[in-house]
């Protein structure tokens, strides 16, 4: 099974979005617009420079076809948001005359992009807005084109990424197993063939411990989102070691419990070579959280 990537959207992109922004320009020289009940206006917020950003983030995975008729559908929108709200707009400028307004998008693949970004410039110079300068463009820029801020802001720190969350609670794994019996029923089978398991009361204590990796991983891969490369990174990891576990799980001449502490220490390895971002703590809890799942879908499987 491929593990696919899934970037950044909605208000998790727009958040991101604005920490990029703000590290390009400096915290006084780029200004947020917090959206309110009478929404935006068609900006997420500008530098003191004249560039003026909209950030959009649609749902991924989705086709080129798809994601540009998405990004442009926006861009066509915010435009005219841009130009209609002019009374809304003049002040929150003030001084400050527009050169550039921006789509600020995490990923874009079509140049009819670019295309209509470009025929939408003369529309807004036929306004004629007293906020917007001589030489205005409306233009496209990715995530890809602020990656000195993007590390910066992942691996410029005084200590190492750290993630945190709750334990899972017995209730919590409870309500997972009965929603998900059947995958259940598959780590059942394999804990049975763990030699250093020899009891049903063992077998269950230390399948609660599985379930709780999986739960508590999953809800920091959550977290993780907000730190896109990083998140990337233990994804490409993942799936990397994922390719190579079924013709481990055939081949290995050890036991089970030898290949599953050898499948943790690898996998733990990879993640601290590879996203050295992350905090011990961090990499040992997703390096769980990866075994587990791999042991409910089977990719990790004990010889019988």
């Amino acid at each position: 099974m491929a593990v696919q990537v899934t970037r950044l959207s909605g208000d998790e992109w727009q958040e991101w979005a604005t920490h990029l922004l703000t590290r390009r320009y400096g915290p006084t020289e780029y200004q947020k617009v917090p959206d309110n009940q009478k929404g935006d206006a068609g900006i997420e917020g500008f530098s003191r420079c004249g560039h003026t950003y909209q950030c959009y983030g649609c749902q991924e995975p989705i086709s080129s076809k798809d994601r540009y008729e998405a990004q442009r559908d926006k861009l066509t929108e915010d435009i005219g948001k841009f130009i209609k709200n002019k009374d809304k707009l003049k002040p929150i400028f003030g001084t400050v005359k527009i050169t550039r307004w921006v789509l600020f998008v995490p990923f874009f693949d079509s140049k009819d992009l670019v295309s209509h970004a470009a025929k939408k410039t003369p529309d807004v110079i036929a306004a004629n807005l007293a906020y917007v300068e001589q030489g205005f463009q409306v233009v496209i820029c990715d995530e890809d084109q602020f990656r000195a801020e993007r590390d910066f802001l992942l691996n410029a720190r005084d200590e190492s990424l750290k993630l945190s969350c709750t334990d899972a609670t017995p209730t919590q794994i409870q309500e997972w197993s009965d929603g998900n019996d059947e995958l259940v029923r598959k780590l059942d089978d394999k804990l049975r063939r763990l030699n250093t398991l020899k009891t049903p009361d063992t077998r269950s204590v230390f399948r609660e411990k599985i379930l709780g990796w999986y739960l508590e991983g999953q809800e920091l891969l959550a977290s993780l989102r907000s730190y896109p490369q990083t998140y990337e990174k233990v994804i490409a990891a993942k799936a990397h070691r994922e390719k190579g576990l079924t013709v481990a799980s055939l081949t290995h001449e050890g036991t089970a419990a030898e290949l599953l502490n050898c499948t943790l220490r690898e996998l733990k390895d990879d993640l601290r070579s590879t996203a050295k971002e992350l905090s011990a703590a961090s990499a040992e809890s997703l390096t769980r959280e990866a075994v587990s799942d791999w042991l409910l879908r089977c990719p990790l499987d004990f010889p019988r």
